[in-house]
């Protein structure tokens, strides 16, 4: 339960320090020198992103691309690893638990953005390919959840999850993106 009670600090510091990362390997930091990372731990701000597009030119996409991908497949491989290991012995350890949160930050990414698709579909057309791919992409996380949570694991196990883990990441929603996580990672924008 401690887990997914800092489930979001954890996520959105992760992201912020893959930004980081993938930043400092294949820009040579330049985007750390425009943004300021924050509790949600997404680049943001328009002057920013005009001010990063002028100074990456094209490979501004495909650094957001690379990184966006990573995640994606980093949740990809969490939910396989997880798929083996319950399916096999049919009961959760730690590191079962910390596999299904590394996949549930895509998944709470796969949710957020069927929440805008429902709320705002004039803003999702599906215009082009990469749009198409990533809607596929996340029908394709919200499958496999479905998967683990109905097909893979068993009565107790689901229990666990609706009982512990759910309850701990909306209290750690709550905690971190309108307490905490404003307070100690503002949003600074120019």
């Amino acid at each position: 339960m401690c887990l997914f009670l800092l489930f979001f600090p954890i996520k959105t510091q992760f992201y912020n320090i893959t930004f980081i990362t993938f930043d400092a390997v294949l820009n040579s930091g330049a985007l750390s020198d425009i943004y300021t990372y924050n509790y949600l731990g997404w680049l943001i701000g328009c002057q920013e992103i005009l001010e990063t597009q002028k100074v990456l030119g094209l490979q501004f996409d495909f650094f957001y691309s690379v990184v966006s991908n990573f995640f994606f497949i980093l949740s990809i491989i969490a939910s396989i690893i997880l798929y083996k290991r319950i399916h096999t012995k049919q009961n959760f350890k730690y590191m079962d638990w910390i596999l299904l949160a590394v996949f549930s930050f895509q998944l709470f990414e796969t949710l957020e953005r069927l929440l805008d698709f429902i709320a705002y579909p004039e803003y999702f057309l599906l215009e082009t390919l990469s749009q198409w791919i990533s809607l596929l992409k996340n029908f394709g996380v919200l499958m496999m959840a479905f998967v683990l949570f109905f097909k893979t694991c068993n009565p107790c196990m689901r229990k666990q999850i609706i009982m512990y883990a759910l309850p701990a990441s909306i209290a750690s929603y709550i905690l971190w993106f309108l307490i905490l996580g404003p307070m100690i990672l503002p949003i600074i924008t120019r």
